[in-house]
């Protein structure tokens, strides 16, 4: 067992002197932006007006293009007070002036030319052109200190909001200045800017061949500033990993899938030369009224042929034709397109092993100092990692082993009689193949323990066991698996297209199941994998999901045998299980804390859905979803609440009012979703309501409230680290309020992970001795030294079994001679959440709270009893903690239609 932890999180070295930066820096100037603004206005005509010019193109080109560009700065498209780059030395107007005209050019609507008959859009190009040279912007000096941070409230350090984009510029640069070495063989790093931080791509690109194929495969590090709850010093975290690179011949991309390039190009300047530091970001996708891939607008390979006529720029078709040949460069011009899971499988895996994740590590540790130091090891801080869980080791022993089968079905009976409250389980089978047909049932049987002689006529099966009842019915899917057909009629928009498809189908799916269930009931539908559906939006997993909800029944998915690599047994036991779960069959184990927990504490989970726009049913919607779970209850415990019926529904139940509500536009209960609200203020008005509304609903017993504040933050601000206060709950227009006042018993955790933004630093363990490799270890941490009020703590689990078996100090990156297929191995790199304690019994709020004489609780018990969560018989580790899991896999369920189109509405 592993002690310790290291994050790859670094923080400013307090016994160091400020890390001082002198940039050359300019601002965009006010002339420039209201004639600027005019002419890209014209773009959007009679549709909602922009708000700010699209500066992020142009920001592109200058750091792809302009020499001794650092960073650019946030927000100066719209204040003149921003600054907007920042340069190590001035650059001249002459090589400025053409990348924006370039830009200029961009922003009217039509092509350029302008078309014959626009001459007001041609006049005010003209004046906008002749801006550029009237008002040059004034270069001025400037001194950031790169460690820089003030202190909010609650004492969570922030820093200057300029360093969120300059720092791991400034960083990224570093490192790349120097190679990395591994196993004998140096990497050198390009800088690649993201909306958030920076990456480091290792470039050129490393091969790895196998039989007849040969794959690309680069280095990836990526580097970001982040905070920490109630923490003294802003954090950088860095992250590891691979960029693999498509390579098919052609490269094969899924209807209405793009892809992203990193181009590498030369300056564009006639005589200026320098050092290659960045690629530069650029995407392609199906251009519908081209007929042909196309680059889309935000891309900068359009713009270079028009700065350097001299090298020829790869075209999107032949691109995807011959990666390779663009991969290894063509007189001087190089390009790559990133590989996605939706172009199939790669020859090299995901992911690192924790040995070269630490290598890389140590670099980064080295070309950082002294600056930053890394932020110390963790160390344990709770005894027991796992709660009470049924042994899953094998045994020899036959008769012990049988009593845990026992055990195991015993448990899972338990569950679903509590969920269904004494009725019979009623489970559909919708088949394709007679395989994936006999699976199912054979997994359902041993899931429950069931005897095998109950087959009646028609594929029906009843077991009557004790105080359980299961009737089983198997039918084949037919046509109800057929693709959609998505007949869209003029002056209809796509979404309504899909959405009389999508109804039509459903509308089939329910008629299947006459007379409807007078209980919930589970539905398993055996489908046609996604590439059997080419053409755009056919897929018909959506309507089956609301139709069988129409029926009242959960729904879960199974690919047909010859669509998927897992063997059919295996698949089918996860589908029995997650069915199950659906239903709501599932409560967390028992704890193992340190200290007693207050009797009867249940659980509140909330996660916010957002549905997107170019989501599976084409209609953007959102909606705040609240579980909650009490373990000791003997019946339903697992609902969910309905804000319009105000009362709590079994899990089942809110699921398929989540489906059934959006179904049908009048439906007589359908709760108001928080798409009605149009602006950013009125979805956090709702959704704070909604909180508020919850609050007072679990007031009267002892109540974990546990919250993604990534997911929610968004529509409730006072989730922002920087608004975060020990004890207290903020919410929009009222002041500081004890957390104590919404609920004697209430206690709140804040679970936080990566968020696609790496808000959670990576870890490894390091080992115990020079020989032992790192490697991963579950459990609950803390900094050293912590004081007994601390409230950010880290929570890990271990490898899962579908992980494999990989050897910890495998290398993928540069490979060992004796493992030379080590690239091909997928790595598994488990996600730490932080954890923080907001609210619990703490001797301070106790105090607060009038009853300063009551035993206060630890906050590390609260953080080990959510850590805790994340263990269940039935799964691996979980990702997030039990309750919020399940909250967000009801997001499946909503499913948002277009309305009925009206007769005046026309087709953008």
């Amino acid at each position: 067992m592993y002690h310790l932890i290291s994050t790859t999180a670094y923080e400013p070295d307090v016994d160091r002197k400020p890390w001082a930066e002198q940039y050359r820096v300019i601002s965009f100037p006010e002339e420039w932006r209201a004639e600027f603004m005019d002419l890209y206005r014209r773009r959007w005509r009679r549709r909602e007006q922009p708000a700010a010019l699209p500066i992020s193109k142009l920001n592109d080109l200058l750091r792809a293009t302009a020499p001794g560009l650092v960073a650019t700065g946030r927000g100066a498209g719209s204040n003149a007070e921003v600054p907007w780059f920042y340069a190590s030395e001035e650059m001249p107007a002459e090589l400025i002036s053409p990348l924006l005209a370039s830009w200029v050019m961009t922003l009217p609507p039509g092509t350029d030319p302008v078309p014959e008959g626009m001459a007001d859009h041609r006049a005010a190009l003209d004046r906008a052109l002749a801006l550029i040279d009237d008002h040059t912007p004034q270069w001025r000096t400037e001194s950031v200190d790169l460690t820089a941070a003030d202190h909010s409230p609650g004492g969570t350090a922030q820093p200057d909001r300029r360093l969120y984009q300059l720092l791991p510029e400034r960083i990224g640069a570093r490192l790349a200045s120097s190679p990395l070495r591994l196993n004998g063989v140096d990497l050198s790093f390009r800088l690649v800017t993201r909306d958030q931080g920076v990456e480091l791509v290792s470039w050129p690109p490393r091969s790895y061949a196998k039989g007849k194929r040969t794959w690309f495969y680069s280095g990836l590090v990526t580097v970001t500033v982040h905070t920490v709850p109630f923490a003294p010093r802003f954090r950088v975290h860095v992250s590891y990993g691979l960029r693999r690179w498509a390579t098919g011949s052609p490269v094969w991309l899924p209807e209405g899938h793009g892809a992203t390039v990193l181009l590498d190009a030369p300056l564009p300047w006639p005589g200026v030369h320098g050092p290659r530091r960045r690629l530069t970001a650029n995407s392609l996708a199906y251009d519908r009224s081209l007929g042909m891939l196309a680059w889309s607008r935000q891309s900068l390979v359009g713009l270079l042929p028009e700065l350097d006529v001299t090298r020829a720029y790869p075209k999107p078709s032949d691109l995807v034709a011959e990666p390779v040949g663009w991969i290894e460069g063509q007189n001087g011009v190089a390009a790559g397109i990133l590989h996605s899971t939706a172009m199939g499988r790669h020859g090299v895996g995901a992911g690192l092993m924790p040995l070269e994740r630490s290598l890389l590590d140590h670099w980064v540790e080295e070309g950082i100092g002294p600056f930053l130091r890394r932020v110390p090891e963790l160390e344990r801080v709770h005894r027991k990692s796992k709660p009470v869980l049924l042994p899953t080791s094998a045994t020899k022993d036959q008769a012990e082993q049988e009593k845990r089968t026992r055990n195991r079905i015993q448990a899972r009976r338990d569950a679903v009689r509590a969920t269904l409250d004494g009725r019979p389980l009623l489970v559909d089978v919708l088949w394709q193949t007679e395989e994936t047909r006999d699976a199912l049932v054979a997994a359902l049987r041993e899931w429950l323990g069931l005897s095998a002689g109950s087959c009646g006529v028609d594929g029906e099966h009843d077991w009557q066991d004790g105080e359980l009842r299961v009737r089983l019915r198997t039918r084949p899917l037919g046509t109800l698996g057929a693709p959609l057909e998505v007949i869209r009629k003029s002056g209809h928009k796509r979404a309504q297209a899909l959405a009389q498809a999508v109804r039509e189908r459903a509308a089939r799916t329910a008629g299947h199941f006459v007379p409807p269930s007078a209980s919930e009931g589970l539905v398993i539908v055996e489908t046609l994998g996604p590439e059997r559906f080419p053409v755009r939006d056919s897929d018909p997993k959506s309507a089956l999901r609301l139709g069988c909800a129409v029926a009242r029944r959960v729904s879960q998915f199974i690919v047909v045998p010859e669509d998927s690599d897992g063997a059919v047994a295996h698949r089918a036991k996860s589908a029995v299980a997650d069915g199950m779960r659906q239903l709501g069959a599932v409560v967390p184990p028992d704890q193992r804390l340190d200290d007693k927990l207050a009797d009867g504490l249940q659980y509140l989970a909330l996660w916010y859905v957002r549905c997107q726009a170019d989501g599976p049913t084409r209609q953007a919607g959102q909606r705040l979803v609240a579980l909650r779970i009490r373990p000791r209850d003997p019946v339903h415990p697992v609902c969910g609440w309905d804000d319009t019926r105000k009362k709590w529904l079994p899990y089942a139940q809110l699921l398929l009012a989540l489906a059934a509500d959006e179904f049908t536009s009048d439906h007589p209960t359908r709760t108001r979703s928080a798409r009605a609200f149009s602006t950013q203020d009125e979805r956090r008005d709702e959704v704070e309501r909604q909180v508020r509304s919850l609050l007072y609903q679990v007031r009267d017993r002892p109540t974990l409230l546990l919250v993604n504040s990534g997911n929610l933050r968004g529509v409730w601000p006072g989730l922002n680290n920087g608004q975060l206060v020990r004890d207290m709950v903020t919410l929009h227009g009222e002041q500081l309020t004890r957390l104590a006042l919404y609920g004697g018993g209430l206690r709140a955790v804040l679970i936080r992970d990566a968020n696609s933004r790496g808000e959670t630093p990576e870890w490894y363990a390091p080992g115990e001795t020079d020989e032992e490799p790192p490697g991963f270890s579950a459990g609950l941490w803390a900094a050293r030294e912590a004081s007994p009020d601390n409230r950010v703590f880290v929570s890990t689990v271990g490898k899962p079994p579908t992980a494999g078996t990989v050897r910890r100090d495998l290398r993928k990156l540069v490979p060992d001679k004796d493992w030379p297929h080590g690239p091909a191995a997928t790595a598994w790199n488990p996600q730490a959440l932080e954890l923080t304690v907001l609210g619990c019994l703490s001797e301070a709020a106790l105090a607060a709270g009038g009853s300063p004489g009551a035993k206060p609780e630890r906050p590390a018990v609260i953080a080990a009893a959510v850590h805790q969560l994340r263990f269940h018989d039935e799964y691996h580790p979980l990702a997030r903690p039990l309750p919020l899991h399940l909250a967000k896999l009801a997001e499946e369920y909503f499913l948002p239609l277009a309305p009925a189109p009206a007769t005046e509405q026309v087709d953008e």
